[in-house]
């Protein structure tokens, strides 16, 4: 049809309807029309539309809605995000049709923009408050800035920063926001740019969400919404104008005005966090919950190209002049500037730092420098995707560079592959032929990643729902599946493992707070836990699969007013006028005294007073950094300095000064402690590998495969280690000093380990041989997770289920089996070894362990009150809940930073201890000329012990990139070999000769046995679980706290005290009372063991950012899924009473 010309007898309408795209934020966008022009007799629009390079209108034909205004959603699961297509409209009446030109429109590429659900992301570093991302489906690059956290009374913080989205810079998906022009890609991640924008004919109401997510919510026809794919929330229209909008996971509801801009945010007991606007819609005020005026006022002010723009964002507060004590303004503001095109230009921060953007001539964001200096810049296609991002590393300030490449059809703006080439790729070559991985993505056009090819040809895929959560998780060993049956799909109801372990969780709080909460949970070993919640939905009690309960008590504003321990203890909090916490009062029949806290106008602690009735007063800096920590007794201040990078520079503590150098990305690059230990030295590939490591002994080395797994290291004495790895990247060989036959395979070794793992990657068989025979085995155990059933154990499950627990070990040297028997709370009851020992414990509903036989004799028994203290003979604590004296260890004195110092043996002797920091994590001296230097830290955030001298003699260790001890060098080498905790069962020499020997019995009680003359079991440090050994005692180290294999404690709370929580409320106990299958490196919370495969948790983000996690061991998520919001933040989620790292504590 021509357009404007009449297509029957008589004159058609005289102009052409006007056409547009109504609702572009849909897969099936929703087309406008309106007639301009008179008509006669029956008037209707037809619309039309085609996807590109067709030549019929395959989209719509001549689709005709009656009357002279109407719209018309294109067909759904046609068009993928960012897919153009053509469209038309035509005027028609009783006498013909006029038409309007055709014109292009697409669905917006801002759905491919933000934290999008399902997507496979790529991430960067770029700054010590700046993050960068790549989508792989969308090639959306998204940059963020957090500028400042508004606490909130029981929810999670209020972020608000700045977010920069790539693809939202195509006409398609300009965004009226409130940082620079609409096309410059930028807006604010909450307040204002969180807004709904309504096309009431069309019945649609689109959701622009936190970081640029966006969404439609479409009219169900019966006066409600459907929601978008991935977005588990709630629209409901407000009589008298305006919406709510619920989230189903923290059931915070969002209150949106009539023009849609966001009004207040109210959690679950309504407690209000408020935006304020002026009369042209421009945000001047965000106002949260929690906090004095400073700490819950958030000051905008507007200024700029347009009426909204943000030029500042502060708090102010009267503060005591430090040197006159006189009351004082005192202002934290960020600036925003503004380059001519009115795009971010850059961000001065409340100490001074600047962040710069600069651009394209195109305008797309091409180079951010960080303060410090360190400059990330990116290039894209036509089409807004990203093509390159390019990262300095410590000699090239342009040396890592990760290339992008898009498979399209027909529309180039729509990618069905996507190739990604790492920094350590040829760069000469494109990215097909160089090493990469590559991406299919799903047919939905969602555009998500359907199969992931790494460039060693190793796959994984997964599969989908409509709510794009993960259905299927497959790699070479199998399947695990994912089942969402509740709540319309939308709440995970079932995992199953490869192997066929699985979990399953119900809800039964249908048409309340809790409906998307759940009711119960059963767990791989068929034992059920059972949740129930307040009006508010939040949660009042867990009941575990012993029936042991956790409860909690709320205030009216939903703060917690009590906590119940499973053994009737009771817990009292107390805050002030502002829902800060000011209290926490013991339970009585114990020596714990009251703890207390104090803040500053801006809402940051500003004391704490223990139950020792030590005060720490912390002294901060204007971005919040804790810049000195003052304890009320004799213990030395702790002091810290910041680089311009944002880094710890110089921490200054009783240990001493410890200076820090980073590379240009915030990687640790050199260590330096004026106790000793030299300096601790450290390079990184282009791609992030550790490449070298060095400490007193010298360098290590470490050569990666195009896969980012570690194949070899070379150690400062010139050790080698070879690695080898299966398909889906778990370590199943290592070779010590390893010799090659003609054809380049493995002929000789002093030591060799080899693992074997089952369908879910868990660990199922290690041995370690020597001197270059497999078969002279030093250690070789297997583990059984299949339940033995009731006639061996009477709470097991029934026979022959697969669950996550190990049942058996089997010791192939020996022949000798030991199995296990477990309550119903999982905790370890028997430990029965035919011809060997017979352990048995009995616990209390708190998880105390009480009583221990071996072999039918009672070795140890134990009473305890109602705070989890062993009340004993010979057994005492402190007001803190710090172990005094035990009948074993003697007396234990403590610093103001609940770090012990002292320990007087039985025999009368008075050991020292000296620490680095406010913690118990780098033990930096001790009595008896003992001295450590510790580095980088391992794959648990923990710092490794990197040399140690004791009595003179200095040796050091070699780790594996993930930090796990590999060999210890001093005048010999020794090869440490593992069992399936990670403990030390024999050290081999580099000629391969077994020095040592160690056994333990369940709770890590050690038999070390030195072999052929050597005295390496003298030196060496690491023992059971992996942790490091006290010289003077029998006492373990596990990051924060020490541990007691005598009594199967620690000897100090838990840093983190969990509500709600049944198998974490005694803060004493170790392992969860299961030390078979669980450790605790931090000495924090423990972890389920010899597991590479976490459940639930699958990255198809392979190439890139694997090399952190190519050979590590993850938590097995059969008992721990997160799946809810409640109390609790280990397993559940949500708010803390407080969460603060400088104060070594949580309540959560």
């Amino acid at each position: 049809m021509v357009v404007g010309t009449a297509s029957g007898v008589l004159a058609a309408p005289t102009s052409a309807p006007k056409a547009s795209v109504a609702v572009a934020e849909l897969l099936a966008p929703v087309l406008y029309g309106k007639a301009t022009a008179a008509g006669s007799g029956t008037e209707s629009l037809q619309f039309s539309a085609r996807m590109v390079g067709s030549g019929t209108w395959n989209l719509l034909n001549a689709a005709s809605s009656p009357g002279r205004e109407a719209w018309r959603a294109l067909p759904a699961d046609v068009l993928s995000i960012g897919e153009a297509f053509e469209y038309q409209v035509a005027h028609c009446d009783d006498t013909g049709c006029t038409a309007s030109p055709v014109q292009t429109g697409a669905v917006s590429p801002a759905l491919g923009a933000g934290s999008r659900p399902g997507a496979t992301r790529l991430p960067f570093t770029v700054g010590d408050r700046v993050s960068a991302q790549v989508d792989v489906g969308t090639g959306n690059l998204m940059v963020q800035m957090n500028l400042f956290s508004l606490e909130r009374r029981t929810a999670g913080a209020l972020d608000v920063g700045v977010v920069y989205n790539s693809v939202t810079r195509r006409s398609e998906a300009h965004f009226l926001n409130s940082v620079g022009s609409s096309s410059s890609g930028w807006r604010l991640s909450a307040a204002r740019d969180v807004r709904l924008a309504s096309v009431p004919g069309a019945g649609a109401v689109v959701y622009h969400g936190p970081g640029g997510q966006t969404g439609t919510f479409t009219a169900d026809g019966a006066g409600g919404y459907d929601s978008p794919a991935g977005f588990k929330m709630t629209l409901a229209t407000v009589a008298g104008g305006g919406w709510t909008l619920t989230d189903h996971g923290s059931g915070d509801v969002s209150h949106f005005r009539g023009d849609g801009l966001l009004a207040k945010m109210t959690d679950r007991s309504n407690n209000a966090t408020t935006f304020a606007y002026n009369t042209g819609g421009g945000l001047t005020e965000i106002r949260t919950d929690r906090g004095g005026p400073a700490a819950s006022t958030l000051t905008v002010t507007l200024g700029g190209a347009t009426p909204r723009q943000i030029h500042k964002l502060s708090q102010t507060a009267t503060v005591a002049d430090p040197l006159t004590g006189l009351p004082r303004q005192e202002t934290h503001e960020v600036t925003l500037g503004y380059a001519a095109s009115n795009a971010l230009a850059s961000v001065t921060d409340a100490a001074g730092r600047v962040t710069e953007f600069a651009y394209s001539g195109g305008g797309n964001l091409n180079r951010v420098t960080a303060p410090g200096g360190a400059q990330t810049s990116f290039t894209y296609d036509t089409h807004g995707r990203v093509l390159t991002v390019t990262q300095p590393t410590a000699t090239n300030a342009a040396g890592a560079v990760t290339r992008v490449n898009y498979g399209t059809g027909t529309d180039t703006s729509v990618g069905t592959v996507t190739l990604v080439a790492d920094p350590n790729s040829d760069q000469s070559t494109a990215v097909s032929a160089a090493a990469h991985t590559r991406y299919e993505l799903t047919d939905d056009g969602m555009q998500l990643v359907a199969r992931a090819v790494d460039p060693a040809g190793k796959e994984r895929s997964a599969t989908y729902n409509n709510g794009l959560d993960l259905t299927s998780s497959s790699n070479s060993s199998g399947t695990t599946t994912f089942g969402y049956n509740a709540n319309d799909g939308e709440s995970l109801t079932g995992i199953t493992g490869a192997s066929g372990a699985g979990a399953s969780y119900a809800y039964g709080n249908t048409g309340t707070k809790a409906q998307y909460q759940p009711s119960g949970c059963t767990d791989a070993q068929n034992r059920t836990s059972e949740y129930t919640y307040n009006q508010n939905g939040q949660r009042t009690a867990t009941a575990d699969f012993s029936s042991a309960e956790a409860s909690v008590a709320y205030n009216g504003d939903g703060t917690v007013d009590t906590s119940t321990s499973p053994s009737g203890a009771v817990t009292d909090y107390s805050y002030d006028t502002a829902g800060q916490t000011t209290g926490i009062n013991p339970p009585d029949g114990s020596t714990l005294a009251d703890r207390s806290y104090t803040w500053d106008e801006f809402g940051r602690l500003a004391s704490r007073t223990s139950g020792r009735g030590v005060t720490d007063t912390y002294t901060y800096d204007a971005l919040d950094r804790v810049t000195e920590i003052d304890f009320s007794d004799n213990t030395p201040d702790v002091t810290y300095t910041y680089d311009d990078a944002g880094q710890v520079d110089i921490r200054t503590d009783g240990s001493g000064v410890t200076t820090y150098d980073y590379d240009p990305l915030g990687r640790l690059a050199a260590r330096t402690h004026t106790a000793g230990g030299g300096t601790l030295r450290y390079t990184y590939d282009k791609a992030g590998n550790l490449a070298t490591a060095t400490n007193a002994a010298g360098t290590t080395r470490y050569s990666y495969d195009v896969r980012n797994l570690v194949t070899s290291m070379t150690t400062a004495a010139g050790r080698k280690i070879d690695f080898a790895h299966d398909d889906d990247g778990r370590r199943t060989d290592a070779w010590f000093e390893p010799t090659a036959a003609y054809d380049g395979t493995v002929a000789g070794f002093a030591a060799h380990t080899h693992n074997d793992y089952d369908a879910d990657g868990r660990l199922t068989r290690t041995w370690t041989a020597r001197a270059g025979n497999d078969g002279d085995r030093v250690a070789d155990l297997s583990y059984d997770y299949i339940s033995p059933g009731a006639g061996a154990c009477t709470t097991a499950p029934p026979a022959g289920l697969v669950t996550s627990l190990r049942w058996a070990q089997t010791d192939h040297r020996t022949g000798a089996t030991t199995s296990y028997c477990y309550d119903r709370a999982n905790r370890l009851t028997a430990a029965t070894t035919p011809g060997g020992d017979d352990w048995r414990y009995s616990y209390d509903k708190n998880g105390n362990r009480t009583q221990t036989t071996k072999n039918g004799a009672v070795v140890h028994g134990v009473t305890v009150n109602a705070a989890d203290q062993i009340t004993s003979s010979g057994y005492s604590h402190d007001g803190a809940g710090d172990l005094t004296t035990t009948p074993a260890n003697g007396a234990m004195g403590y610093s103001g930073a609940e770090q012990m110092t002292t320990r007087t043996g039985t025999g009368g002797t008075t050991f020292t201890y000296t620490y680095a920091g406010t913690d118990q994590t780098e033990l930096i001296s001790q009595s008896g000329g003992h001295s450590y230097a510790y580095g980088r830290t391992n794959a648990n955030g923990m710092p490794v012990l990197e040399t140690q001298t004791s009595g003179g003699t200095t040796v050091s260790y070699a780790y594996d990139p993930q930090g796990t001890p590999l060999v210890m060098e001093g005048g010999l080498s020794h090869y440490l070999a593992a069992d399936g905790l990670g403990s030390p069962v024999a050290l081999i020499n580099h000629t391969g000769t077994q020095t040592a020997a160690y056994t333990y019995d369940p709770y890590g009680q050690t038999t070390a046995t030195a072999l052929n003359g050597s005295g390496a079991i003298d030196v060496q440090r690491y023992g059971y679980a992996g942790g490091l050994r006290d010289t003077s005692g029998h006492l373990m180290h596990y990051g924060m706290r020490w541990y007691d294999p005598i009594t199967g404690r620690f000897t100090q709370t838990d840093s983190l005290e969990t509500l709600l929580d049944p198998s974490r409320s005694n803060r004493y106990e170790y392992a969860n009372g299961n030390p078979v299958n669980y450790v605790d490196p931090t000495g924090k919370i423990s972890l389920l063991e010899g597991v590479t495969f976490a459940l639930g948790v699958v990255s198809l983000a392979t190439g890139i950012g694997a090399a952190a996690a190519a050979a590590g061991f993850a938590t097995y998520a059969l008992t721990t899924v997160s799946i809810g919001t409640g109390i609790t933040s280990t397993v559940f989620g949500g708010a803390c009473l407080f969460n603060r790292s400088e104060l070594n504590e949580e309540v959560c």
